[in-house]
């Protein structure tokens, strides 16, 4: 299929072979060959489809060897290579990959070292770095990255320390700050993020006084507060933010009076509020 230029082939289970076959696919420029078992042998391959300039490779056992072969592919402005086994030393060859601007490389181990070096990649405005092992200090590294329009940084370990760090970042527009312990505190510092539209601060032990602060945003247009506890009360305050279109609000221990609240949101054009004690 010489005519094709956008190619996904993700979740297939074509291993080595099938990664051989499609590197010699040289007019692509496109390619999504996640979770495909194709490890680092695989990854070397892909590596030399030099014209490609948005490559999803995650889910695929890449360690650092294979990260080290991506890195070589500088033409490369979009890379997702979430959920690999990448550590430091992968993280190391990725930030070299100075053309990038939008980076996935949630779900690895490249811990606070890690972090330190992904931040040195001043051209990047997307960055996904979920789950990866990132306390205080790669937090501090993190909110370095003045360029930054969008954050994920979820399921870290940041904690109100982190936060304090992150809440600095003015630039941004959307963040994902969820599974962090960061509580009320971390919840009031957020806050005052007023450029912010997209917030995800789920399963964050976030009570009503957390719930309070976040109502005080109402620039947000999305925001994901489930696996929290704000309660009924914590739903009112939620309820007034008139300018949000999204809401994931599930299991929050919400009942009939704070159902009613949200109800009241007219303007919203996607809820989630599963999860909940709201009844008939």
């Amino acid at each position: 299929m010489k005519q094709l230029t956008l190619l996904d082939i993700g979740y297939n289970q074509i291993g080595v072979e099938g990664a051989k076959l499609i590197s010699e696919m040289k007019q692509l420029t496109l390619l999504n060959i996640g979770t495909n078992e194709i490890g680092d042998e695989g990854a070397i391959m892909i590596s030399e489809m030099k014209q490609l300039t948005f490559l999803d490779i995650g889910g695929n056992q890449i360690s650092d060897e294979g990260a080290r072969s991506i890195s070589k592919m500088r033409q490369l402005t979009f890379l997702d290579i979430y959920g690999n086994g990448i550590g430091d030393k992968g993280a190391k060859s990725i930030s070299e990959m100075q053309q990038l601007t939008l980076l996935n490389i949630g779900g690895n181990q490249i811990g606070d070292e890690g972090a330190k070096l992904i931040s040195q990649m001043k051209q990047l405005t997307f960055l996904d770095i979920y789950c990866n092992e990132i306390d205080v200090e790669g937090a501090k590294c993190i909110s370095e990255m003045q360029q930054l329009t969008s954050l994920n940084i979820g399921s870290n370990e940041i904690g109100v320390e982190g936060v304090k760090f992150l809440s600095e970042m003015q630039q941004l527009t959307s963040l994902n700050i969820g599974e962090n312990l960061i509580g009320d505190e971390g919840a009031k510092l957020i806050s005052q993020m007023k450029q912010l539209t997209f917030l995800d601060i789920y399963c964050n032990e976030i009570g009503v006084e957390g719930a309070k602060s976040i109502s005080e945003m109402q620039q947000l247009t999305s925001l994901n507060i489930g696996e929290n506890g704000i309660g009924d009360e914590g739903a009112k305050l939620i309820s007034e933010m008139k300018q949000l279109t999204f809401l994931d609000i599930y299991c929050n221990e919400i009942g009939v009076e704070g159902a009613k609240y949200i109800s009241e949101m007219k303007q919203l054009t996607s809820l989630n509020i599963s999860n909940n004690q709201i009844g008939v």
